[in-house]
């Protein structure tokens, strides 16, 4: 990380002061790893209009693929903690020491926003956003823990009251904390913004990651190696898919904790020369424009951003109706396909109807079609009214 400059760890004092008249947004995050998440606070502090908003990073810990796309004049500060209880000292004084306008919080950091808001100066607003189904994600926790579950359960009820807004990722997710009790009035529903000419850009940039000119039909995903994705059931699928499609390839981009299971997956189905395990790659646009099928078997999400690439590639999607924005996002036959969730049989099914139907699906279409829905400047404007919003109702 070459940003020693603006990189500041909490106790150290302000390095600068906040252009006068403008509005701070201090966006609190674990770190910048390849995630969904972390990809959209980047784009955020990295295009907030700089004649309105300042933008101040805190992270858990300064790490991970994206510090290097941040912007030159967005100062870092280190929290030490990348856990959301280890977090809560060095996020409350971070607040009091920064005093911004508006306080936004994401994945594991909403917590510990939504802990200490009641201790925030007068006057500093916090904003959260959610990144996956809350629905999901208790009945994940409740696989290994019927009392943590709970937990989460009260902390969703009773934490987030104290946000002065709740950002979600699809409709699907309003509704998800409404019936939690999170009042509605403080829900926005927001999609992530999609850089599309920087997908596009890269798309083209290079074929590197594409496939070889044989190898049909050629089916790609993107997301980190874990439970949540589902890659144990695409890789079952595709022990199915094979029968029909003899050429059938997969490649899968990502890394994380599920590798070694995954790849004894591949071995224990005989799938060696179908299904390839990439790991993480700065660039997959190129696979993933080149491939006749984007497939996700999430088993949850807030909004896939992977999912919204491939559309902006033009690359059409099967995905599963798992709790998410899917529904929202594709209509059948026209960008994808869903499948049932948790099946690899409907999955397989899917992936071959949608394989037979795929030369006459419009590839400018779906481009077009995603651009007028995910375009990062549309998300933009709504995050900038949503901060100013809430900066002018503490003043």
């Amino acid at each position: 990380m070459e940003r020693s400059q603006d990189t500041i760890v909490i106790g150290d004092p302000p390095k600068r002061s906040p252009p006068a008249g403008t509005i701070t947004v201090l966006f609190v995050i674990h770190s910048l790893s390849g995630g969904g998440a972390e990809r959209v606070i980047v784009h955020l502090v990295n295009h907030l209009d700089r004649r309105r908003f300042t933008p101040v990073l805190a992270l858990g810990a300064a790490e991970g693929p994206y510090l290097d796309d941040l912007r030159e004049d967005v100062p870092v500060h280190v929290l030490g903690a990348r856990r959301a209880r280890s977090a809560i000292p060095a996020v409350l004084a971070a607040v009091w020491r920064l005093r911004p306008d508006v306080v936004l919080a994401t994945a594991g950091m909403n917590l510990a926003v939504a802990i200490t808001r009641a201790l925030y100066p007068r006057g500093t607003r916090a904003i959260l956003r959610e990144a996956n189904s809350p629905s999901a994600f208790l009945n994940e926790v409740r696989r290994s823990s019927a009392s943590r579950a709970l937990l989460y359960r009260i902390a969703y009820r009773v934490l987030y009251r104290q946000a002065d807004a709740v950002v979600c990722q699809s409709q699907f997710m309003v509704g998800n904390l409404a019936r939690l009790g999170v009042p509605r009035s403080r829900l926005s529903c927001i999609y992530n913004p999609i850089d599309i000419a920087r997908v596009r850009a890269l798309a083209g940039a290079g074929a590197g990651a594409a496939f070889g000119p044989a190898s049909r039909p050629r089916l790609v995903t993107v997301g980190r190696l874990a439970h949540q994705k589902g890659y144990d059931v695409l890789i079952r699928a595709l022990g199915q898919v094979r029968r029909a499609h003899p050429q059938v390839s997969l490649r899968i981009f990502g890394d994380g904790e599920e590798r070694e299971r995954l790849e004894r997956d591949v071995r224990r189905l005989g799938l060696g020369g179908t299904v390839e395990l990439m790991g993480f790659h700065a660039n997959p646009y190129p696979a993933i424009a080149d491939a006749d099928l984007f497939v996700s078997a999430s088993r949850y999400e807030g909004f896939s951003n992977a999912i919204a690439e491939a559309l902006a590639c033009g690359t059409p999607v099967v995905a599963t109706d798992c709790p998410s924005a899917n529904r929202e996002v594709l209509e059948e036959g026209v960008n994808g396909w869903l499948a049932r969730g948790e099946d690899p049989g409907s999955l397989a099914e899917t992936i071959c109807r949608a394989l037979e139907a795929s030369g006459a699906v419009k590839r400018a279409e779906i481009r077009d079609r995603c651009e007028s829905q995910f375009a990062a400047e549309h998300t933009l404007a709504r995050y900038e009214a949503l901060l100013a919003r809430c900066a002018a109702a503490s003043s």
